[in-house]
């Protein structure tokens, strides 16, 4: 199925006076792009036009490393600060900013959810919380406990990666936590206890996981992606990818028939999920990061997105890459330079 798309380039957003992008995120329904800057900046684009319809920037230049939209009308969205504090953004007449210490001044670099139920992950702690996105409380549920270190790994340094939910053998809601060099920790939520605990020969970087449930890919650090059957945790196959020790994003695509991977060196990939092969590179300036990465299908309008970001260089100012593709058709690439405007602004604390 995702042999029939091919992608072009249709907007690049250039960060003017702008830092490293480090996290990207499209809303549920696809009309906006959330993007997270390194100085403190959140973006929150048109999907349609490329627009930037509102800012926030972040007290002090505190970075923003996560986003994550919360609200299927499209108007809340969390967002984890470098200094342990979790916002959250409302959008409507106004743009509302709330936050909270979820961490003691350590980097909130993860966040999931699976109902009211919203995890940050921030270094070596993981928590759980529950939230009420009407009301915007919080409430503590507590914090994961860390994995067990084996000879190998007993002198690493915790480092959580990556967030993920699935519905297992263990639960029918477990969460899958990535550490840098512990593997990965299945968490009962219910149960409130460690389900399984699956340890890598290899460091772990991104995961994600299969819309059915049934597949796992992780980021190596090293030699590009590993494929791991989640049931039983066994190697399905690899995928050859350069990432020059960088936790490269990689997320199964068009409904988990295909998987999309950044790049060190502006070679954002696409391959078909089951046999591997490389279905298209999307190409950046040369030598361009690309450290985040984010997608969007709607297969009832034929509209498929993707969003890219680069990361700030000495020669090169860092921006963000919008892909579209039509399925079944190609799609003529139009290439339109958008400048970032003032048409909202909000300060958070």
């Amino acid at each position: 199925m995702s042999t029939h798309l091919r992608y072009e380039l249709t907007r690049k957003l250039d960060c003017d006076r702008r830092s490293t992008v480090t996290a990207l995120a499209f809303s549920p329904k696809g009309s906006y792009l959330a993007a997270g800057h390194l100085d403190g900046t959140l973006l929150i684009c048109s999907a349609f036009s490329g627009e930037t319809l509102h800012e926030v920037y972040v007290a002090g230049g505190v970075s923003l490393l996560s986003i994550l939209w919360i609200a299927n009308d499209e108007r809340q969205l969390l967002c984890g600060l470098g200094n342990g504090v979790v916002i959250s953004v409302t959008i409507a007449t106004y743009i509302t900013v709330t936050g909270f210490r979820a961490h003691d001044n350590l980097p909130v670099e993860c966040l999931s959810i699976s109902g009211s139920t919203v995890v940050t992950g921030a270094t070596s702690e993981v928590s759980l919380w529950d939230h009420s996105a009407s009301s915007n409380r919080w409430v503590s549920r507590g914090i994961i406990t860390p994995p067990p270190s084996i000879a190998v790994n007993s002198n690493s340094e915790i480092i959580v990666t990556s967030l993920h939910w699935a519905w297992t053998k263990y639960s029918d809601n477990t969460l899958l936590i990535a550490y840098l060099h512990h593997g990965i920790l299945f968490w009962d939520v219910k149960k409130a206890k460690i389900a399984h605990f699956f340890y890598l020969k290899t460091l772990v970087g991104a995961m994600h996981i299969s819309p059915d449930g049934n597949t796992l890919v992780v980021s190596n650090l090293d030699s590009g992606f590993d494929v791991y059957h989640l049931n039983n945790c066994t190697l399905d196959g690899s995928i050859l990818h350069p990432c020059h020790g960088r936790k490269i994003p990689v997320a199964f695509i068009h409904g988990g028939f295909a998987v999309l991977s950044g790049s060190p060196i502006g070679q954002v990939s696409i391959w078909d999920a089951s046999s591997r092969v490389l279905l298209q590179v999307l190409k950046h300036e040369a030598m361009d990061t690309v450290l985040s990465a984010a997608a969007y299908a709607e297969w009832e309008s034929d509209r498929f997105l993707i969003a890219t970001g680069t990361i700030a260089r000495e020669n090169s100012q860092p921006g963000i890459y919008l892909w579209h593709a039509i399925k079944g058709r190609h799609v003529a690439s139009a290439f339109i330079h958008i400048y970032f405007n003032d048409n909202s602004s909000s300060r958070s604390s």
